[in-house]
């Protein structure tokens, strides 16, 4: 059930830019009065279908919604709870505003407003605007009573609120399969046909190459044969080749490292010469002085005689050394030579291997050549299995296609038995016809309830049938104004009752615009007024009349709506 709390609206209609707040569960009864154009209707009937449904109860121009003075901002906010979940629904007009709030969360928006709105009605509030105002508001401006309802509405109102409105939704969907179904079917019946068309042509295409005469491939394989030994004597050549290659190749393993030292003994070498170098420069500088060259005095014979000894001794290592160094660095000389012999020795192999490879691949292409000219050859024996592997894989096709088909006709009955059912002669129907009965006994329980004595009969097809006392049977349009507002009001009631029973479109507010004001006697006043008692235990009931003077002490609570300069508001 849903439990309107409370709606708020700012430059809406005729209220100004303040926010004005609308307790919706203050009292089981509220009275709502103010003269014509101060706002009642606004307040109450065109914010909640508004936030709602994003259009107005009475017929106003979406545009004309806004204030007309402040001509912006205008803005609707919706609270109520279902079971334990609270929502509040925030619409606006300049800038557009749509969004739905469930517990303070806003739920994701849809890609269009389209989408949004279908699934506040479907999934949240579960009532479409026909169904709603039919169980919450009864009014005299913009109202369409059930009974002034065509067929196809009458129908979609019940559906809504017995809550089958599911199986018209599923009645949609399995008219798009059954569409969706024989589409397939001509694809496959057009699949079919293909592979009976291929298994023909694959037939007479296997009888012809039958026919041909097979040719000897004797001769490719002699040739296929000899070029093979071939290829064999000249593999071996290359094995051979390639095993002294690798031979040689193992003794000079140390080419690297030869090089390698050397470079590190010739690096050696310089430098210890350049070494000898400066010592003899520093010992021909010795020996020639006998004054120091700064303070001019004299150095004595034994300091020179030292100077030279230790020059003479560093020079005589270094030569011992450098005659080391060059004898081992002749010797990697000699051992490099030796190399480069035999690396020489393997450029002439490898080049030989080389042509020796290339006469191989010359055989490998030409065994090739013969290969495909010989499987030519063949290719009319040969190409009759895989012509029959290709039948037979024509034949496999066409069985899975005949088993789909098969599928399909399954399926087809299967749509058939269930569009049966979907139909509204089908389980809808033997659900409206279990609540028919209740529907009728309610209706004609309030209208007894108010006074007006008549056997009320809707059928299957929601045509009504009212027989009055002393009256022969009449249609909706034969009574009066006051009779049918009765017919409406019980019709409005019994929605109610059956909405609660089912938990559909099922809610606490009922809101009646000027019932009271119009058709109603004194007597018909008074009886509703008693049921009206009766719901306040279930429901909360605003009631706006110009007859607040009259009505004033049969109810707890009163709204007043006056305006003051161009803008409406609420006065106690």
């Amino acid at each position: 059930m849903i439990y309107f709390e409370k709606v708020r609206f700012k430059n809406f209609g005729s209220f100004g830019n303040t926010y004005t707040e609308v307790n919706l569960e203050k009292s089981p009864m509220t009275l709502v009065s103010g003269n014509n154009g101060h706002g009642k209707s606004f307040a109450l009937l065109d914010s909640i279908t508004f936030a709602l449904f994003g259009k107005p109860f009475r017929k106003i121009n979406i545009p004309q919604l806004v204030n007309s003075i402040n001509q912006k901002d205008c803005s609707v906010e919706l609270t109520f709870r279902i079971n334990e979940n609270k929502y509040k629904i925030v619409r606006g007009l300049k800038p557009k505003i749509f969004e739905i709030y469930k517990d303070d969360n806003l739920i994701d928006q849809h890609a269009k407003a389209k989408d949004y709105q279908k699934m506040l009605e479907e999934q949240i509030i579960r009532m479409n605007y026909k169904s709603f105002t039919q169980v919450v508001i009864l009014g005299s401006s913009s109202f369409v009573p059930f009974m002034q309802l065509t067929a196809a509405d009458r129908r979609e109102v019940i559906e809504d609120i017995l809550d089958i409105n599911i199986f018209s939704t599923m009645n949609t969907l399995l008219k798009e399969k059954i569409a969706a179904l024989k589409e397939e079917m001509k694809e496959n019946d057009r699949k079919r046909d293909i592979a009976v068309s291929k298994i023909e042509m694959q037939k007479s295409h296997i009888k012809t190459l039958e026919e041909k005469s097979k040719k000897s491939i004797d001769d490719f394989d002699i040739r296929i044969t000899e070029s093979m030994c071939e290829q064999n004597l000249l593999q071996e050549k290359s094995n051979q080749s390639v095993e002294v290659i690798d031979g040689l190749l193992k003794t000079v393993d140390d080419k690297d490292s030869v090089s390698v030292k050397i470079g590190m003994f010739e690096r050696l070498i310089t430098q210890v010469e350049n070494k000898q170098t400066r010592y003899e420069k520093q010992l021909d500088a010795v020996r020639g002085k006998n004054t120091c060259g700064e303070c001019g005095q004299k150095i004595p014979q034994e300091m020179i005689d030292n100077m030279v000894g230790d020059t003479e001794e560093k020079l005589n290592e270094l030569n011992s050394g450098l005659t080391e160094m060059t004898t081992e660095l002749n010797k990697l000389l000699s051992r490099n030579e030796e190399i480069n012999e035999v690396l020489v020795n393997v450029q002439t192999l490898q080049k030989e291997l080389n042509e020796l490879n290339g006469k191989i691949n010359a055989s490998n292409q030409h065994i090739r050549n013969l290969q495909k000219m010989r499987e030519q050859v063949s290719s009319d024996t040969d190409s009759i299995d895989e012509e029959n592997e290709k039948l037979n894989s024509y034949m496999e096709d066409a069985e899975t296609i005949q088993k789909e088909r098969r599928q399909l006709v399954g399926m087809g009955d299967s749509y058939a038995v269930a569009y049966s059912l979907l139909k509204d002669s089908g389980i809808k129907s033997k659900i409206i016809k279990h609540y028919l009965p209740i529907i009728n006994k309610l209706i004609n329980h309030y209208l007894t309830s108010m006074d007006f004595f008549a056997q009320f009969h809707l059928d299957e097809e929601f045509n009504e049938t009212i027989k009055s006392r002393h009256r022969d049977a009449f249609s909706y349009m034969s009574f009066s104004e006051g009779e049918k507002l009765r017919i409406d009001l019980s019709l409005l009631l019994a929605w109610r009752e059956i909405a609660r029973l089912k938990n559909s479109a099922n809610c606490n507010l009922l809101i009646l615009d000027e019932v009271f004001d119009s058709s109603l006697d004194g007597m018909g006043t008074d009886e509703f007024m008693k049921l009206l008692h009766s719901l306040g235990k279930k429901c909360n009931i605003f009631v706006i009349s110009h007859k607040a003077d009259h009505l004033a002490d049969k109810f707890p609570v009163m709204m007043g709506f006056e305006k003051k300069g161009h803008f409406s508001r609420i006065v106690k």
